[in-house]
């Protein structure tokens, strides 16, 4: 059983600029200094920045030649993937420790169900906190939480305190929390839905739980009642464990 009040307890991990981390920590002389992890072409693309660089305003996806002009000091390290595949699998190991039911979506981020382990591991924050204890303690790496009572709570609070943080989003809380963000952090809206959704006066995700249904469907089909579930803090999709996916950019 879930804690009292809490139909599911859901963690989101996601380590912290995954890639450049790993090479900080296989390297001491990159610590504490911007690192850019991708091709040294300048005609490439930033795979991962570390937090150091990303005061300058470089991500993933950026162009390097773009990121080397805006952070000329980064330092710009090849991608090792067998490394990152190798300590992927630790970290997914560790995360195995806490439940069976492990969802991960690439080699940095993962979704627990950690429903029922409050006897184990203490509440919803404490077993939080043991996720990232236990990744350090195996790894040597940072990894952020976030812990709520559907998926999609838990990824946004995940990144609410990067790096190293843990966010816990209680079920009674979620629609107080959720209700100034913008709605381009809802799942589903790309940069042109965003856009439609502000021109239709939805501006922040407490505007898409208050709208009234009907208009939700009239003007966005199927897609409005998905937001509004969202926007609410209901989500019915359950933790479904699987392999892991491959991803070349990790910008958390």
């Amino acid at each position: 059983m879930a804690e009292a009040g809490w139909p599911r307890i859901v963690a989101h991990a996601d380590m912290d600029a995954f890639y450049a981390a790993v090479e900080q920590l296989d390297d001491p002389s990159l610590r504490g200094k911007p690192v850019l992890v991708g091709p040294p072409s300048r005609r490439g693309v930033v795979l991962t920045a570390s937090y150091e660089a990303r005061p300058f305003r470089v991500g993933s996806a950026m162009p390097m030649a773009l990121a080397l002009q805006r952070c000329p000091q980064a330092i710009v390290v090849p991608p090792r993937f067998e490394r990152y595949t190798e300590i992927s699998r630790r970290v997914m190991r560790v995360f195995g420790t806490f439940s069976p039911n492990v969802e991960p979506l690439s080699l940095d981020e993962a979704f627990i169900d950690i429903s029922g382990t409050a006897h184990l591991f203490g509440t919803p924050a404490e077993v939080g906190q043991r996720i990232k204890d236990a990744v350090r303690a195996e790894t040597g790496l940072a990894v952020s939480v976030g812990v709520s009572s559907t998926k999609f709570v838990a990824k946004v609070a995940s990144g609410h305190r990067k790096p190293d943080g843990l966010t816990v989003v209680p079920p009674h809380a979620v629609r107080e929390w959720l209700a100034p963000m913008p709605v381009g952090n809802l799942w589903g809206v790309g940069a042109k839905t965003e856009q439609r959704l502000l021109g239709l006066g939805y501006v922040h995700i407490r505007d898409i739980a208050a709208a009234e249904p009907a208009r939700l469907r009239r003007e966005l089909g199927n897609l409005g009642a998905h937001l509004q579930a969202l926007a609410r803090g209901e989500g019915p999709r359950p933790v479904q464990r699987r392999g892991v996916g491959a991803s070349l950019g990790d910008d958390r």
